[in-house]
């Protein structure tokens, strides 16, 4: 193989003991993006790509690879670094698919914060479509970020207009959002919803928001900013305070674990003793929180609990400036709302929320829609497992991990609508 990566649209599989699933990827000399369907993951950057003689190198979703070029057919074969059993691909050259959107570089402002980003409009529709912004998680986020690119890719696909910008502070934005709350996250969003409305060449049929995670918890508060807001999605939004999701995070997530209901309970506890002096700040709550922290130093289960450093550190004073509860927000929100929840999530458990998402909806008066997704965590993907006590090939094989279609459709439908 050359020195240099391969060019061109390729496709083929990954394998697992024989099981297989599809691949593709797109080579060229400014930017390589590969596509995994079956996980949702579309048009993704790699984490890392290089070329070292006759090895090329890089870093996906499921890890390191080593890949080698056959010169007589241009194939592209290659063996994992690091997965037990070890996992294969292989990648022949065809032709690249056109895609039916197209991409356009925006900017527009929220008072002295610049917010960048892309602009993904259907082709060859007649027709007003609706439009979809999309709205951050918690971190650092922005459009290149693989989930909510994909999802970007996949919506804009189906024939949805989408607008993904990078978070304030990251990519082509600027500001601080280690520094913002809600709101401002929120106002964020409105200034996307204001700069969509005023674009007088886009037909649109409505304009909506979609929030994942920390952005289900932003997209109530956006919606209830702006006039018209044709609809809102939910994905894994928490209908309870910060605070309870995460006590319910902490138990949900050592249950998982196999943890005793003895180290659960004392894990609970702690967690308890923290939200008491972030809420009183007082002397004397801080010293019962140091005294217990000291006491569960040894603990496996410390690195799920939030030990701050002082009095006064940024952890502390991120949780006072960020006490909020959605309650207001989806009880008095006024447009369509879609909220969907993962059977297995243990960040937002469908016990501590359907119900009271059911609740709120149901008086702000809102057309809605709860659903839960079998078999899904947090992050809206199956876990890979084999499909009986042991691989025994062809009678059980390995189940690759995957995004269940009924995620996609009923966003699709429900935007559509």
């Amino acid at each position: 193989m050359q020195s240099q990566t391969p060019q061109g649209h390729y496709e083929g599989a990954l394998t697992r003991n024989g099981s297989v699933q599809l691949i593709s990827f797109d080579f060229n000399h400014d930017k390589t993006t590969y596509d995994i369907p079956e996980i949702g993951y579309m048009d993704v950057t790699p984490e890392k790509i290089s070329q070292n003689k006759d090895t090329l190198n890089i870093k996906i979703f499921y890890g390191d690879f080593y890949c080698f070029s056959d010169p007589k057919t241009g194939d592209l074969t290659g063996v994992s670094k690091n997965t037990k059993p070890e996992m294969r691909i292989h990648l022949k050259k065809t032709e690249a698919k056109e895609k039916n959107f197209t991409e356009e570089e925006i900017k527009f402002s929220n008072a002295a914060i610049s917010l960048s980003g892309v602009l993904y409009k259907p082709k060859k529709s007649d027709k007003p479509v609706p439009y979809v912004i999309l709205v951050h998680r918690s971190g650092w986020e922005n459009r290149d970020t693989p989930w909510y690119h994909s999802l970007a890719y996949i919506l804009a696909s189906k024939g949805i207009g989408v607008l993904l910008y990078d978070k304030r502070g990251t990519g082509k934005s600027t500001g601080n959002f280690s520094s913002a709350d809600f709101n401002d996250f929120a106002e964020d969003a409105a200034s996307a919803f204001n700069y969509l409305k005023a674009r007088n060449d886009l037909n649109y049929a409505r304009i909506g928001f979609l929030g994942a995670s920390q952005g289900g918890w932003v997209v109530p508060l956006a919606s209830n900013k702006v006039s018209d807001c044709g609809f809102a999605v939910l994905i894994v939004g928490p209908a309870v305070s910060l605070y309870e999701q995460d006590i319910n995070r902490v138990q949900y997530t050592l249950t998982e674990e196999g943890y005793s209901k003895e180290s659960i309970n004392a894990a609970l506890h702690y967690s308890g003793l923290f939200f008491k002096y972030i809420q009183s700040n007082t002397a004397k709550d801080w010293e019962t929180l140091k005294k217990y922290a000291s006491e569960i130093k040894g603990e496996k289960w410390i690195d799920q609990l939030d030990i701050p450093q002082s009095q006064t550190g940024d952890d502390v004073l991120w949780w006072r400036k960020n006490k909020y509860d959605p309650k207001e927000a989806l009880s008095t929100i006024k447009c369509p709302v879609l909220s969907i929840l993962g059977e297995k999530d243990v960040l937002v458990p469908p016990a501590e929320n359907k119900s009271k998402m059911e609740t709120y909806l149901t008086k702000a008066g809102v057309k809605h829609k709860i659903i839960i997704i079998k078999d899904c965590g947090h992050d809206m993907i199956t876990q890979g497992k084999i499909n009986g006590p042991e691989e025994n090939w062809p009678y059980t094989y390995w189940q690759w991990q995957k995004q269940p279609q009924e995620f996609v459709n009923s966003i699709f439908e429900f935007i559509k609508k």
